[in-house]
């Protein structure tokens, strides 16, 4: 796999000095082009994790037209534009779709086809594959992970990659929400080329991505098992040289687990949140009442975290109350943001109004109920806007991910 991954980084690095760019559609296409960057393509086979086919042989579909449009040299007395033209054609008619870092890197992107280190062309079905594929490798994870004499503090930078395997993906398909399909199209002689130029993704199709972003909020799917944690010491001697591969801690020296769930939840929580996703929501449904209104998003939001039953296992419970705590800072965040749009800051308070509300009930748990006076009370001072608001507990940092 390994040898399989190099071979493609070559391809793609040739590839630049042939003059391409990125293209960070192809993955949506059988695995188009080397231009994208690779995530693994993890199998299920009995069971089990199949890596045999984790990265493609040879260059792409689109690499090849790519290299026709660039390359190809035309007769004498051939008419370029219109030989081109023809190319681009039979490009487009094959369905080679281009979309550059500008569509896939931003953290408001909107197009769920432009994505880094993602695999196939639904983004929903995949994440959910993904996360399948992570519970897999959490299940099977132990000292066999490190290599005989190995300090097992080593085992956390093992760890860290796998606990946040689905995290490409997940940005793929929170892409879905308020999103939009579009091209570079141009105009012709007979209109618009590609003929679809922009485009909303169905309503349905949004709340299907809504509800698997959720899903990876789960207490379940965020706690970690006891087995893998009487594995995780402090860094042994030597070892502390400054690599990012480790989460950020509040449990200092030892492993934050409760930490680590935060980490995750992060991803989706601020994905969901985000200011310009958050407004083409609103704007989307302005012109079609099915697509789902920001209101919606975060409603759905609210529920999946403050409106499920208190797990009966303490660790879920913890990391329960964690993702609460995080979803309502991360509200804070936008409903304060003086960069997005005033309907969606309205959006946020509101909710927030309306939690602090519903956090003032009676609850016979003395845990519970102290956790939720803290956040209404937290609510309550955000709200009021005071002079000198008192500070929040800063999210911890997500590790870098990038492996270029």
């Amino acid at each position: 796999m390994s040898y399989a991954r190099i071979r493609q980084l070559s391809a793609h690095e040739v590839g630049h000095t042939l003059g391409f760019t990125h293209n960070f559609a192809a993955s949506t296409y059988d695995r188009g082009s080397v231009m994208d960057y690779p995530a693994p393509l993890v199998e299920i086979k009995g069971g089990k994790l199949d890596l045999s086919n984790a990265y493609a042989v040879g260059i792409g579909s689109f690499d090849k037209f790519a290299t026709r449009y660039a390359y190809t040299q035309f007769l004498s007395g051939a008419n370029e534009d219109r030989e081109l033209e023809s190319i681009v054609n039979e490009g487009l008619a094959a369905g080679m779709l281009f979309l550059a870092d500008q569509d896939a890197r931003p953290a408001g992107a909107s197009n769920p086809l432009a994505n880094l280190w993602d695999n196939g062309s639904d983004p929903v079905a995949m994440l959910k594959h993904e996360m399948q594929v992570r519970r897999l490798g959490l299940d099977r994870f132990g000292v066999q992970n490190i290599p005989n004499g190995t300090p097992l503090s080593e085992l956390e930078n093992r760890f860290m990659p796998l606990y946040l395997h689905h995290r490409y993906q997940l940005t793929a398909a929170l892409k879905v929400v308020g999103g939009a399909y579009y091209t570079y199209a141009v105009r012709t002689a007979s209109g618009p080329s590609p003929t679809t130029v922009a485009a909303v993704v169905p309503a349905a199709r949004q709340r299907e991505a809504l509800q698997a972003v959720l899903d990876t909020l789960k207490p379940d799917e965020l706690v970690i098992a006891d087995d893998i944690l009487k594995l995780l010491p402090p860094v042994a001697y030597g070892y502390s040289s400054g690599r990012t591969e480790r989460f950020a801690k509040r449990t200092s020296p030892m492993f934050d687990e409760i930490g680590a769930a935060e980490i995750a939840a992060e991803i989706a929580i601020s994905g969901l949140l985000e200011p310009n996703r958050a407004a083409r929501t609103i704007s989307f449904n302005s012109r079609d009442r099915t697509n789902p209104h920001f209101s919606e998003v975060v409603a759905a939001l609210i529920k999946a975290t403050w409106g499920t039953p208190t797990p009966a296992n303490a660790k879920q419970a913890a990391v329960q109350r964690a993702v609460q705590g995080l979803t309502v800072i991360k509200l804070m965040d936008l409903a304060a943001n003086d960069r997005a749009q005033a309907q969606v800051r309205a959006v946020a308070s509101d909710a927030l109004r309306s939690l602090s509300s519903t956090l003032k009930r009676p609850v016979a748990n003395r845990e519970i109920a102290s956790h939720h006076r803290a956040t209404a009370d937290d609510i309550e001072r955000f709200l009021s806007r005071p002079v000198e608001p008192r500070k929040q507990t800063a999210p911890l940092q997500t590790p870098p991910g990038d492996p270029i």
